[in-house]
């Protein structure tokens, strides 16, 4: 079996380029030859060889520097340089190895001595690129579990904690009703307000569940994806017109602007749910009097969608982790209203299924801009 593996030799004799290049390729080397070091450091720059065989005595540019520099150079240090030296004396080769080299050829050279090391050294050198390649691999294998094990965790913190004190709340609160629900008795206040905050924590848990689900769904692959021409403007009306009673009641102002005529290809599912997470996160953390505007633009054969709102903004530090599962933290809101933040994991679970992107943009006590791209069109 003939050896591979690919070695740049660098030489200012011509007769010894020939003999060296002779030997190598007939052993199954593919061989690359050039006469001066400035031209070796050139060659590296587009092709990265298996082995350097470099003459220690070069015109201008001499191996030794030749070598320093291509030690220095991040892309090049790992690969492995035997000088082609014409002297023994021990103070030059010691010389060589400490600035690189990894072995030296004394001229003249024994054919059966120059390809033992060259093979020695390719060798080591492959065996070295193929476990940096599997070192990589793992890397990447230990960081995808770390960030499965951080997932599921949050789940089950979401679950234990987030779903858990809400249910409790509804008992309670059910229990308090049963008990001051005394018809021969002016309590209608209490009653009214217990029944208010029953109400809430119900929808906001029933919010949770359906968000934890969904969730649930895309980590499994099980997500049904059907995208349809969808009218945009359509589908922002109906959103809006379901967070109205929450936006009356803060006195913020909801609306759209999104042209009658914008038309998205994507799933109505998701699309329904990425609008309601964000409006609903932008109500949230938006005082009284605020306002909350959805708006859409096409943007080469996107269109961006955004939520924008004159709320209390987001700090700099956490705005790089908003999307991320691993640092989502409940948060609650102008009004006292709790989240989990999966929301937004969710958003961005659903807006990478359409290919598209978000991001969010924000200045504190000034307000907070969410935009999102999706397709106008069918892209294959």
């Amino acid at each position: 079996m003939q050896a591979t593996g690919n070695i740049l030799i660098v030489d200012d004799s011509q007769a010894l380029l020939s003999l060296i290049t002779s030997f190598l390729e007939a052993e199954g080397y593919r061989t690359f030859a050039v006469d001066s070091g400035e031209k070796g450091i050139d060659f590296l720059k587009d092709f990265s060889p298996d082995l350097i065989l470099l003459d220690r005595t070069l015109p201008q540019m001499d191996g030794i520097e030749a070598c320093k520099q291509i030690k220095q150079n991040p892309a090049t240090a790992g690969i492995p340089i035997i000088f082609l030296t014409a002297t023994s004396d021990t103070k030059a080769i010691v010389e060589g190895f400490r600035i690189g080299a990894v072995d030296y050829i004394t001229k003249p050279f024994q054919k059966e001595e120059l390809l033992a090391r060259v093979s020695s050294h390719i060798s080591l050198y492959q065996m070295t690129q193929k476990l940096n390649e599997q070192a990589f691999v793992l890397k990447q294998s230990e960081e995808r579990l770390k960030e499965l094990n951080a997932t599921k965790d949050r789940f089950f913190s979401i679950i234990a904690h987030d779903l858990k004190n809400p249910l409790n709340n509804i008992l309670e609160l059910s229990h308090m009703l049963k008990e001051n629900y005394k018809p021969n008795e002016d309590n209608s206040n209490v009653i009214d307000d217990i029944i208010e905050h029953l109400t809430q924590t119900a929808e906001n848990t029933s919010k949770l569940l359906s968000n934890l689900l969904d969730w649930a769904l895309v980590q499994r692959g099980c997500m049904r994806y059907n995208p349809e021409n969808l009218n945009l403007a359509s589908l922002a009306n109906e959103c809006i017109e379901l967070f109205s009673s929450i936006a009356s009641t803060k006195s913020i102002t909801l609306a759209h602007k999104v042209d009658s005529k914008t038309t998205v290809f994507a799933d109505k599912n998701m699309l329904v749910t990425l609008l309601r997470n964000l409006i609903s996160n932008a109500l949230k953390f938006t005082p009284k009097n605020g306002s909350v505007t959805v708006a859409a633009n096409q943007q080469h054969g996107m269109v961006e969608v955004s939520v924008e709102d004159t709320g209390v903004g987001i700090e700099p530090e956490k705005l790089s982790h908003i999307f991320s599962i691993i640092d989502s933290k409940s948060t609650y809101g102008t009004d006292g209203e709790h989240g989990t933040g999966l929301g937004l994991i969710l958003c961005k679970e659903f807006v990478s299924i359409h290919n598209g992107k978000i991001w969010a943009e924000s200045k504190l006590n000034k307000g907070t801009r969410f935009t999102f791209t999706i397709p106008t069109d069918f892209v294959e």
